[in-house]
């Protein structure tokens, strides 16, 4: 495995040299300089450090044996050791004698700074991983294999512990995507898209019964941040809880078409929770099924009439208020006798009584399904 990159070698010459005041060369396990203070001897062979990678140990350089070597100034070039394997050379250019005492202490930096080089990678690639293992739980569990298992098991993934899906769209992603990245709890889950975050977030459970409350008021508390201290404006939707992780994908099925259908029909809202979108995002799965159309004209049907808008707004009030002719006669100022005249006009074009609650039903879901279009 090669760990020195021409990047990360020059990292280390110019964290080193601010060690001490001397340039500073570091090659890699063919002994070909990738870093240094001298930009002018990048890319060369370095005689040296091609010795002490024969060898496995330091080699010293005076001026006099210097000039019998290819690419070679006076100085001392040691082997940089990562897990007991010599994987390049660090050089200090100067007269042994003179930086003697420097050697080890360059050395000990520079593999320091590669162990730390390499954790960092090794974490951003399993953290690459997984969000990949996430997001193939998120499209359904029952084309996870043996191999998926094993890969959840060794980065620590408990897939027992109860999570409900949330998905989080914010106007600076990178920005608000690194802010909520560090609110997310040890046992969150989550994968990064375009256009929003899903987060599988650990549900806290009462018994068990999810407690929906708490998730609502953190994601409130995320969403209330967000815009304060960091001028962010949010959209949150969230999922219902299902036992076991076989359930994470439903969830997450949820989230998505509540927020899609959410910002439709309540833009001004910020939180979007399943429980208070049943029947819309219902009507939205018909619709992508192809069989949404059974629900009945009657939307069109009002519309094509109701130039100023009347009917179809007493029909809205009348669902809102419960049918309760005082409560819609009050909110529209109109007369009952006035509310009458419109609840008989919409029975007579499309031939549903808005007083009879199953004739009421299909109305409302006839405009629900435009509202969702």
């Amino acid at each position: 495995m090669k760990f020195l990159n021409q990047s990360l070698a020059q990292e280390i010459v110019n964290r080193t040299m601010q060690i001490i005041n001397r340039n500073i060369n570091v090659m890699n396990e063919e002994g070909l300089i990738i870093g240094s203070g001298d930009q002018k001897r990048i890319h060369s062979i370095h005689e040296g450090a091609v010795k002490v990678i024969e060898t496995r140990s330091g080699f010293e350089i005076n001026e006099s044996a210097a000039e019998h070597l290819h690419g070679v100034k006076a100085g001392i070039n040691l082997p940089i050791n990562f897990h007991d394997e010599v994987v390049g050379v660090i050089g200090i250019t100067g007269e042994p004698e003179e930086i003697r005492n420097y050697g080890e202490l360059v050395k000990m930096a520079a593999e320091m700074i590669l162990q730390q080089a390499v954790l960092m990678e090794e974490m951003q690639w399993d953290e690459r991983l997984k969000e990949e293992l996430t997001n193939q739980l998120l499209h359904g569990a029952e084309n996870l294999n043996s191999l998926y298992f094993e890969r959840v098991k060794r980065l620590g993934i408990n897939l027992d512990i109860p999570r409900v899906a949330v998905i989080l769209t914010v106007e600076s992603h990178s920005n608000g995507y690194k802010w909520i990245h560090n609110k997310m709890e040890k046992d969150d889950l989550y994968v990064i898209h375009p256009d929003y975050i899903v987060i599988l977030k650990k549900a806290v459970m009462s018994e068990t019964e999810w407690d929906y409350s708490k998730t609502l008021h953190q994601m409130q508390k995320w969403a209330d941040e967000l815009e304060k201290y960091q001028r962010l404006p949010c959209k949150i939707a969230i999922g219902s809880y299902h036992p076991s992780f076989e359930g994470v994908s439903e969830s997450y099925r949820e989230a998505d078409y509540t927020l899609k259908v959410g910002q439709k029909l309540d833009p001004h809202k910020t939180i979007y929770c399943f429980e208070d979108y049943k029947l819309p995002v219902f009507l939205a799965r018909a619709n992508e099924l192809g069989i949404g159309e059974g629900v009945g004209p009657y939307f069109q049907q009002l519309k094509h009439h109701d130039k100023k808008g009347e009917l179809l707004d007493t029909l809205a009030a009348y669902v809102e208020e419960n049918g309760d002719v005082n409560k819609v006669a009050d909110r529209l100022f109109i007369h009952r006798n006035t509310l009458r005249y419109r609840l008989d006009r919409i029975a007579k074009l499309t031939g549903k009584d808005p007083r009879k609650v199953k004739d009421l039903l299909e109305l409302y879901l006839s405009i629900l399904q435009h509202q969702i279009k």
